[in-house]
C-alpha cells in the first residue's frame, strides 16, 4: 500500500462519463500532474469531495479532454487512502489517455480487486463485506444483488461477530474451569 494506483473504474464501452481512479500516498501529486483545475489551485490546496471543473492533460500538457475532479481524503475515502476520481467523457480512447497520464505521472495500474483489498487492509471492511463487493459486481439478479448489498453494509458481520462472541464465552469459561479445577 506504499505505492499509487489508477485504473479506470467504468466499463470500456463507449459512454457519457467515464471514471479514472486514483489512490495512494502520491495521489494529490498525480492528480495535479494531470488534471488542471480552472481555478489554478493544485491539489493540495483544492476542497475534498467536490467537483473540480478543470482539463485533464498528458506529460506533455496536450489537453485530452475537459472533465471533473473529485478529491478524497483517508478519512472519507474508499480505500483508506488519499484518493481521486477523474471525471471525463466515456470515450475508451479519452479514458486510456488519462490512465497513460497517471502512469506517466507516477501511478501504477491498479490490480483487479485493489482498490477493495486496500480498503480490507485500512480497515475501511471486513472481508465478508470486501468478498460482497465481488458479489455484487457479479449478481445475475436483483435478489442477488439485495443480498451482496446487505452483506457489504454489515449484515453477515454482525451475526458472525454475535456468534463468535458467544463462543468466546464458552471459551473462556472452558479455560477457566481446565485452570482453575478447584474453584
Amino acid at each position: 500500500m506504499t505505492d499509487t494506483i489508477a485504473a479506470i473504474a467504468t466499463a470500456r464501452t463507449p459512454a457519457a462519463i467515464g471514471i479514472v481512479r486514483i489512490s495512494g500516498p502520491e495521489t494529490l501529486s498525480v492528480a495535479d500532474r494531470v488534471f488542471r483545475a480552472k481555478n489554478g489551485k493544485p491539489a493540495a490546496d483544492q476542497a475534498t469531495r467536490r467537483m473540480l471543473y478543470g482539463q485533464m492533460r498528458t506529460a506533455e500538457g496536450t489537453v485530452i479532454d475537459d472533465g471533473l475532479c473529485v478529491l478524497f481524503p483517508p478519512q472519507s475515502s474508499y480505500t483508506g487512502q488519499w484518493s481521486a476520481e477523474l471525471h471525463c467523457h466515456g470515450s475508451p480512447v479519452v479514458l486510456d489517455e488519462v490512465l497513460r497520464s497517471t502512469f506517466a505521472a507516477g501511478a501504477r495500474q491498479a490490480r483487479g480487486g485493489e482498490f477493495t483489498k486496500r480498503a480490507f487492509l485500512s480497515g475501511r471492511m471486513d472481508l465478508i463485506q470486501a468478498e460482497s463487493v465481488a458479489d455484487l459486481i457479479d449478481a445475475e439478479s436483483a435478489g442477488a444483488a439485495r443480498n451482496a448489498v446487505g452483506q457489504l453494509q454489515g449484515r453477515m458481520s454482525r451475526s458472525v461477530g454475535g456468534i463468535y462472541d458467544a463462543l468466546m464465552d464458552v471459551v473462556s469459561r472452558f479455560y477457566a474451569i481446565v485452570d482453575y479445577p478447584d474453584e
